[in-house]
């Protein structure tokens, strides 16, 4: 396992290429023996670097087959010339008869060991972009087979990891020059995947480096009796000091993956993948012993229906807290919250809960048991012992296999508005193809989650009307709204003009207002005075905050089906 130094390869690096102010120091500072050892070190940390350049440092990486290392013409390798500018290009040959071809890109790159290896770094330059020119490019074989992407946020070429997080695999750091001094640009590649892609490939890397070390105003070399190379070993180069002067180190480092070819077997076999895995352990109710206990989650911990054993059944509830709901309903870039799923990206789901009489959310022991441990230890955190039965629907769906038809408002509500959105009614546009799924019932008594879900509904519902088309529609039904009406009072002209009853208008929009008012009130003004006395008032007619929900969505569908109903009835 790759350790990580005290200090990251970037800042190590950038510590050493440093010219000291001081002549004493100076004078220990073109001693290379640190850029050597930084190079060693380099091989033992969590980030290798793959490429570097500042005023007194040069390191590029090339993977290179590995029969080509046994063993290395260190003669050879010794005379490179290259940088990663090169690039894939077209060579013609100007005496008769006349050809052309594409040369890769380390073709001219003064060895004939590193001509047949791979490039998997370019810096490319192109003026037609604006403000800065060049950028870093990796080989799109490394990234595809890596399963990375570039993610300009963050400057890196990035995976998800099993928890659905960004892993920055290949960072691109980067330190823009001042007046006359130079820049830097240092590319690092975490070494597991590094390795794990000179493994795939059959290939070790040889890194080149060139460390000159000098103050501003040099001139050149006084002595130009340059010793021969040593080798020091993976480290083969040639070094010169100039006492108070200057100095330089320039060689190659032979680096071999430290992954074996079965650890990388393993990322890749699927059969293999749940090898050394960590399983948690939850209170839930063995309804085959009939009693509440402790059930690992851990293959070979229960058994299906059709294995005779005393074992718990693999289907045995655990219960929780709501509580467990709300990191995924608080983080909808990364969780996708279904109505009785749960997804994470790139990584897990879990593929059914609910949510019981008394509150309590459940799902199955066999579901539990495919999340990552640490997501486990989540919801082990939240678990309680059953203080009700499983939800009437999972009875149904989950046991018996029947659909479940008892009505839901919040899902008849998405239903309906899923249907305006697939006919593409003229009077109504959904704003975010994400929002229908968005929405949830509140779970906890969290003031703060019962707001944030009256937003997402109010966006949903009210923010989709098209205050244009109504406003025509409403003209050509003979009424002249003001200027200033919005899109609840104008649905409400629509109807006046379809000969609505006033009282009956003001009934069929209420539950939208009403809806738009409470978005409003606690949203922004979630502890002012009015809104503690708005909830007070809920609270006292339904009981919950999570029971108003119900109660408004159910509302919410019922006038949105009418007006539905109205404008099909009434097209002009």
């Amino acid at each position: 396992m790759i350790q990580g130094s005290h200090m990251d390869a970037v800042t190590a690096l950038k510590t050493i290429s440093e010219v000291p102010s001081d002549d004493a120091s100076y004078a220990a500072w073109l001693d290379p023996s640190d850029a050597l050892a930084f190079l060693r070190q380099n091989c033992e940390d969590t980030e290798f670097v793959i490429y570097a350049a500042n005023a007194s440092s040069f390191i590029y990486a090339v993977p290179v087959p590995l029969n080509l290392l046994a063993p290395p013409d260190y003669d050879d390798i010794a005379d490179w010339n290259c940088n990663p500018t090169s690039c894939w290009g077209i060579e013609i040959r100007m005496s008769e008869p006349r050809e052309f071809w594409i040369n890769p890109p380390l073709d001219h790159s003064g060895s004939r060991t590193l001509g047949a290896g791979e490039q998997i770094l370019f810096l490319r330059h192109f003026d037609g972009l604006h403000g800065k020119k060049s950028y870093v490019e990796i080989l799109q074989k490394l990234t595809q087979v890596l399963g990375i992407h570039f993610v300009g946020e963050r400057k890196a070429y990035c995976r998800l990891d099993q928890c659905g997080d960004l892993e920055d695999i290949i960072r691109i750091v980067e330190e823009p020059g001042r007046g006359n001094d130079f820049g830097s640009l240092v590319v690092v590649m975490r070494r597991e995947a590094l390795d794990e892609y000179l493994v795939l490939t059959q290939a070790a890397i040889i890194r080149l480096f060139d460390f000159t070390r000098y103050r501003s105003g040099f001139n050149g070399w006084d002595n130009r009796n340059f010793s021969g190379h040593e080798r020091d070993g993976d480290l083969y180069y040639r070094k010169h000091v100039e006492p108070a002067h200057a100095s330089f180190a320039r060689g190659f480092q032979i680096v071999h993956p430290i992954m074996t070819k079965t650890e990388v077997a393993r990322i890749h076999d699927f059969s293999t993948a749940d090898v050394g895995r960590q399983y948690a352990s939850f209170i839930a109710f063995d309804f085959k012993n009939k009693i509440v206990c402790e059930i690992s989650t851990e293959p070979g911990a229960t058994a299906n229906y059709f294995t005779q054993s005393a074992l718990p059944f693999e289907t045995s509830p655990a219960f929780f807290r709501p509580e467990v709901l709300l990191r995924y309903k608080s983080d909808t870039e990364k969780y996708t919250l279904l109505g009785r799923s749960i997804s994470c990206r790139g990584g897990w789901s879990l593929q059914t809960f609910d949510i019981n009489d008394v509150g309590q959310v459940h799902t199955y022991i066999v579901y539990l048991r495919h999340l990552p441990y640490s997501e486990q230890l989540h919801w082990k955190a939240h678990n309680e012992a059953p203080k009700a039965g499983i939800s009437k629907r999972a009875v149904e769906t989950d046991f018996k296999g029947q659909w479940y038809s008892e009505y839901d408002a919040l899902s008849s509500l998405q239903e309906i508005l899923q249907q305006w959105y697939s006919k593409d009614v003229q009077w109504w546009t959904l704003r975010n193809e994400s929002l229908i799924d968005l929405v949830h019932y509140p779970v906890t008594t969290s003031v703060d989650e019962w707001s944030d879900e009256l937003l997402r509904l109010d966006q949903l519902v009210n923010e989709g009307f098209r205050s244009k088309w109504l406003r025509q529609r409403a003209e050509l039904l003979s009424r002249t709204p003001p200027s200033n009406f919005g899109s609840l009072k104008l649905i409400g002209e629509c109807l006046l003009g379809m000969q609505f009853e006033e009282v009956d208008v003001s009934a069929l929009t209420e539950a939208l207002r009403e809806l738009h008012h409470l978005r409003s009130k606690m949203r922004g003004h979630a502890t002012g005075q009015e809104a503690i006395a708005i909830r007070k008032k809920l609270l006292d007619e339904h009981g919950s905050l999570k029971n108003h929900f119900v109660s408004l969505c159910q509302r919410c569908d019922e006038s949105i089906r009418a007006i539905s109903k109205a404008f099909d009835e009434h097209p002009l």
